[in-house]
């Protein structure tokens, strides 16, 4: 919902919950007067309470409705694969496009170096916290750092 429908509906809320606080007043006001002030639908002493609490409640939607949504900034993937040396920028590629978490095997099988140059390579990206290597059995799941992960 775009910020005009929200304000126009915060401002609907407000509206509606005036009426609702100047119509209640009215009819105690008439209850008062009337000397009936036992015979109201709600006793007179609840009914701050209630139009607190009703106050509140709008108060709260309102806000919400109203609350500018935060996202986190986003970094492009080639700005952050700009920053690092060719054979880096082609296994951390592997690792993005299977969403993050691929086997080992399959870096070396996609990117055409040998076991041995993949595994150094994924050494230094690991010492730099920017790859985390687990071991399952015989095979190492080469994951992205879980911060990288939701800022890409």
């Amino acid at each position: 919902m775009n910020y005009e429908k929200k304000t126009l509906l915060g401002m609907l809320i407000i509206t509606v919950f005036v009426f609702i606080v100047a119509f209640s007043s009215l009819y105690v006001q008439m209850q008062i007067e009337t000397g009936n002030i036992c015979g109201c639908a709600i006793p007179v002493y609840l009914f701050i309470p209630l139009l607190a609490s009703i106050g509140l409640f709008i108060g709260v939607l309102v806000y919400y409705l109203l609350l500018p949504e935060f996202e986190k900034p986003k970094i492009g993937t080639d700005v952050f694969l700009g920053v690092f040396p060719d054979d880096q920028k082609s296994i951390l590629r592997v690792v993005l496009n299977h969403k993050g978490s691929v086997s080992q095997r399959i870096i070396g099988r996609e990117t055409g170096f040998s076991k041995v140059k993949v595994h150094r390579i994924i050494e230094s990206l690991v010492t730099r916290n920017i790859l985390i290597k687990e071991q399952k059995g015989k095979i190492n799941i080469i994951k992205l750092n879980d911060k990288l992960r939701d800022i890409l």
